[in-house]
């Protein structure tokens, strides 16, 4: 995990904000029961819609950050499968950083997938944030929208951002 050297009132302070590497990351199935390969699981669902959701929750007391990744495949008329990767950061006080946290990881989930499946396949990358500004996320959506389009991907917003909202958000 890599360190993050916060300057304030020139006091230097070390807060690990990072996570471990791709490669590193241990897929389990929805249900955490078993351990899943994610090449493998790319693998048989070349043919599907892949979806891809990042959702996390902050927890004070332990002063930790839970995220959980999901990647969904769909067939059409055939239902899904999911996987997901869950792991821990320090607490994140903003919830822009943690925003663009959550947006990171799907995007490299969504990259690493689109290596490996037909250049036609479609992709959706799932955000948690509104589109309205009643909510604090929804500040953050042409911001985080940009992000994920500006690599070639299509971002999906609540309430339509179910990877993220509701499957990911389920498992946090």
């Amino acid at each position: 995990m890599s360190q993050v050297i916060v300057k304030k009132n020139d006091v230097v302070k070390r807060s690990d904000f990072g996570y471990a590497p791709f490669d590193q990351w241990k897929w389990r199935s929805y249900d955490g029961t078993a351990a899943v390969s994610i090449d493998k699981f790319i693998a048989d669902h070349q043919d599907d819609f892949i979806f891809v959701g990042t959702d996390s929750q902050n927890y004070t007391k332990h002063r930790s950050c839970t995220f959980t990744s999901v990647l969904i495949a769909y067939k059409l008329g055939q239902g899904g499968a999911v996987i997901l990767h869950r792991d821990k950061t320090a607490y994140m006080p903003h919830l822009r950083q943690r925003l663009l946290m959550e947006a990171m990881r799907s995007l490299e989930v969504a990259m690493y997938t689109s290596k490996r499946i037909p250049s036609d396949s479609i992709i959706e990358i799932h955000l948690d944030v509104n589109q309205s500004l009643k909510f604090k996320s929804g500040q953050y959506k042409d911001e985080l929208v940009g992000l994920i389009a500006g690599q070639g991907f299509s971002a999906v917003v609540k309430p339509d951002a179910f990877a993220a909202s509701r499957v990911a958000d389920h498992k946090v």
